[in-house]
């Protein structure tokens, strides 16, 4: 093979991986598809006219939260980055995205003891803080 196809080979493989990882994040990020598939409303909030089982339904189908809490004020779902909080509105609903820290604060009334305050990078996979600082001095 020479120099020539070697690059034009290189750029491909290049260009194949930036796509995966385009389509991980887009697939992954509930925020992106809740403002495309809802009205928005406000800053990272939404309305749709559906029920707020029927839209934490559809957001859990297409996203599996770490978990889930309701009560008689809504659901919200936990992501590694991200609270999703589906609130009755009338006969439709209200739905907030927010990042771990200002959705644990806002909802922590209703998830404060179901979930763990989220680290500075949000919530691993089993839902627990990602990181907790440290650093010299940390732990006396």
């Amino acid at each position: 093979m020479n120099y020539k196809y070697a690059g034009i080979a290189g750029g491909v493989v290049v260009a194949i991986i930036a796509t995966f990882v385009a389509v991980a994040h887009f697939s992954t990020n509930p925020q992106k598809w809740i403002a495309k598939r809802y009205r928005t409303v406000g800053y990272h909030r939404y309305h749709s006219p559906k029920p707020p089982s029927l839209v934490a339904a559809e957001v859990t189908r297409k996203f599996r939260p770490l978990d889930r809490v309701t009560d008689s004020a809504g659901t919200y779902l936990q992501y590694s980055k991200w609270v999703v909080g589906v609130l009755p509105s009338g006969t439709g609903s209200d739905i907030t995205v927010d990042g771990p820290s200002a959705g644990y604060s806002r909802y922590a009334s209703h998830v404060g003891g179901h979930w763990q305050r989220p680290g500075s990078s949000g919530w691993n996979r089993r839902g627990g803080a990602s990181f907790r600082g440290g650093g010299s001095g940390s732990g006396k």
